[in-house]
């Protein structure tokens, strides 16, 4: 019998049938003939979480049909060596048939489709990156780039030039033609070898990420995405039951409070608008995380639209913003300007509480762009983070924070090297990624003298006592 090597197969033949069952997905094509008509090919099988508004997948033995809600698309995907169903073909209105595991390279268009693919060890199945190439946070993409093994289609002299891209992509696709080019939420959906990806427009930190699975259903990797989907969802868990314990006793109006804004130049503050805690992925993190964000009142501010009045941002000026965010003991600011902002302002920022006691905290963790990259692909880490920031993370561990960077102490981050040829096909994997549970009865802090080499800025004593003084009568440290 021959079947894929990579296949781990049971087989159960029987003098009457030739039926070979599957215990998980094939990894290349299959001989027919060695199967019997009721084989089910599929045995991993993605499930999308509950909160997953936008993405759905049902199997069918042979074939697998994705529908995105988002952009109203669905594809058939069949196993390669079997018979694509024809009759399914011809009265569903798929944008794509393919047969997979995809054997014709991909081309990506958006740095958040790079970090799936590298999570399921899949970087030298990028062909091409259709785009601005210093956007890229990834260390092997940006070595495969500089090193002709990654096609950039990119024109810096007329990068908005789209008849320019589209001959570009044309002339690549003369020598991959079964590329499948990934498309963002707002992309071109109607490419004709376009697979639409919409994981950025989820409510919900683990709806975002779900769409995992869809990169692996490409190449039958189903089973690989359920345990990284899993086990991420298993330490944000973690940490959300650590927040709980750590506030279960703290009234409301004492939880710690964060500031969520940034300054756009010309036109004014850009804050936090949190009406739901799934509004949008800071309101989730506070939310999860047992903080208060500060949230835009309704009716304050002015707003402005980019999309012909479709959508609506709203701004505070500086007297607005003053006043809404001048006590908060955290402030994230999830942008690089700050440094040039409070130069700019510095008499007005320098009435923030936040300011006096240097508890601003910017996204360069891991360099300027990676948190438009990365950071998608590690929701849980993110969460470990702004936990750790207000002070409501597993006291008795110490978390290294990898993303929220100290604009007064800390350095802006690094994504680090590739280290080149081996790391290349590794899968990634996050670092700092470990939460450990609080058990319910050990919730207690650890004696101050085990931090004295990670000097951070100073939280005030009462904002200390104030997070654990339902806990315990001792002064602590809290390591951010």
């Amino acid at each position: 019998m021959k079947l894929s090597l990579a296949s781990a197969l049971v087989v159960s033949l029987s003098t009457s049938t030739k039926a070979t069952v599957l215990t998980s997905n094939p990894t290349d094509c299959i001989d027919p003939a060695e199967y019997d008509e009721g084989t089910n090919f599929f045995p991993d099988q993605f499930i999308p979480h509950a909160t997953t508004d936008l993405l759905d997948v049902t199997y069918h033995n042979t074939y697998k049909i994705i529908s995105n809600h988002h952009q109203n698309k669905t594809y058939l995907f069949y196993q390669c060596g079997t018979e694509p169903p024809q009759d399914v073909i011809d009265s569903g209105g798929y944008h794509l048939v393919l047969p997979i595991p995809h054997k014709g390279k991909l081309a990506v268009t958006e740095t958040p489709q790079i970090t799936p693919l590298e999570q399921l060890g899949l970087r030298r199945e990028i062909a091409s990156y259709i785009g601005n190439p210093k956007l890229i946070s990834s260390p092997c993409l940006n070595y495969m780039s500089q090193n002709d093994e990654l096609h950039v289609i990119y024109y810096e002299e007329d990068p908005w030039n789209t008849t320019l891209v589209a001959g570009g992509v044309s002339s690549f696709m003369e020598s991959y033609e079964d590329l499948v080019i990934l498309v963002g939420p707002y992309g071109n959906a109607d490419e004709e070898r376009g697979l639409a990806f919409a994981s950025t427009q989820e409510r919900t930190a683990v709806a975002t990420f779900d769409w995992l699975g869809l990169y692996a259903a490409l190449f039958n990797l189903e089973g690989k995405a359920n345990q990284i989907i899993s086990e991420t969802e298993e330490r944000y868990q973690c940490s959300a039951d650590n927040s709980a314990l750590m506030t279960a006793d703290i009234p409301e109006e004492d939880k710690p409070k964060v500031l969520w804004a940034q300054f756009f130049t010309g036109i004014g503050w850009s804050v936090a608008e949190c009406p739901t805690w799934d509004d949008a992925y800071y309101c989730e993190y506070a939310h999860h995380c047992g903080a208060n964000i500060i949230s835009r009142p309704e009716g304050v501010g002015f707003n402005q639209s980019y999309d012909g009045g479709k959508t609506l941002y709203w701004y505070l000026t500086d007297e607005e913003f003053l006043d809404l965010g001048k006590d908060a003991e955290t402030w994230i600011y999830p942008s690089k300007t700050f440094g040039e902002v409070y130069q700019e302002k510095k008499e007005l920022l320098d009435k923030f509480q936040a300011v006096k006691t240097m508890e601003v905290y910017d996204t360069q963790g891991q360099g300027p762009f990676s948190w438009h990259e990365q950071r998608l692909g590690e929701y849980d880490v993110v969460a470990l983070d702004f936990c750790s920031l207000v002070g409501t993370s597993n006291p008795n561990t110490v978390h290294r924070r990898r993303w929220f960077r100290n604009f007064y102490i800390e350095p802006v981050g690094s994504a680090g090297t590739c280290d080149v040829p081996d790391e290349i096909d590794e899968p990634y994997v996050p670092a700092e990624a470990s939460c450990v549970p609080i058990e319910s009865e050990e919730v207690a802090v650890e004696d101050s003298t085990t931090l004295q080499d990670e000097p951070e800025p100073n939280k005030s004593s009462a904002t200390v006592m104030k997070l654990f003084s339902p806990f315990v009568g001792m002064l602590v440290l809290i390591y951010l």
